[in-house]
């Protein structure tokens, strides 16, 4: 009898853990988690209609990001920055485009497929958009084409005295928007009457040295110089 007894007993203890609710929600949890995404990611996509593009996209485990578009044109790289969080296997994106002086946000949908982000939506054509998760490659020196209107003197802050700065284009051909680039370029005489467009040599700088900018910039030579 006793051991009908502790055998009754064992089995209601099993059935008990097989309908616990706290158990099976446990367990349904474990089986849902999703690896976190936070990571760099990278694509390359080829010259069409327009210039070919490289797109990089940081995740950070505190919740921001970085995204990088670089139209390959001799130009600066265009900058977003915002936040990032995830749902299901989807990382939701709201970013703002840096200097664009716009505070509209984008608002982007990735699906996260392995070890690739997968875009989902129309921003990107037919072709559509996948990147691909990878180390992060060490800043790298690039060439630019900079169109220079006029030449000034800027304040880097207290501590750090003034420098050169330029109202500046980027690219091949010339418009009517200027804009500030706050460093000298070394090697550059600038000549008031003139407007000028060099190729230069961006450097990146240690990025543990604080108070400086990222690049520093050096003239490659003259390719334009012509009256104003």
């Amino acid at each position: 009898m006793k051991r009908i007894f502790w055998l009754s007993m064992l089995a209601g203890v099993f059935s008990s853990c097989q309908n616990n609710p706290k158990t099976a929600a446990t367990q349904d949890t474990i089986n849902t988690v999703t690896a976190s995404p936070d990571g760099y990611y990278e694509t390359s996509l080829p010259a069409a209609s327009s210039p070919g593009r490289m797109i990089a996209l940081t995740l950070r485990p505190t919740g921001d990001a970085v995204m990088l578009t670089d139209y390959l044109n001799q130009a600066p790289e265009i900058v977003q920055i915002g936040n990032w969080k995830m749902s299901d296997d989807t990382v939701l994106l709201s970013m703002v485009t840096v200097g664009s002086g716009d505070p509209v946000k984008d608002s982007l949908r990735f699906r996260l497929s392995d070890s690739s982000l997968i875009y989902e939506g129309q921003a990107y054509g037919e072709q559509g958009l996948k990147l691909t998760r990878r180390e992060k490659p060490a800043p790298a020196e690039k060439t630019l084409l900079i169109w220079v209107k006029s030449e000034a003197e800027c304040d880097r802050g207290p501590g750090f005295g003034k420098t050169k700065c330029y109202e500046v284009q980027y690219g091949n051909k010339r418009g009517d928007t200027w804009e500030k680039l706050s460093e000298p370029i070394d090697g550059f005489s600038f000549e008031q009457g003139f407007i000028y467009q060099l190729e230069v040599r961006r450097i990146p700088r240690d990025g543990r040295i604080q108070d400086i900018g990222a690049y520093e910039y050096r003239l490659a030579r003259v390719l334009i110089k012509e009256k104003a």
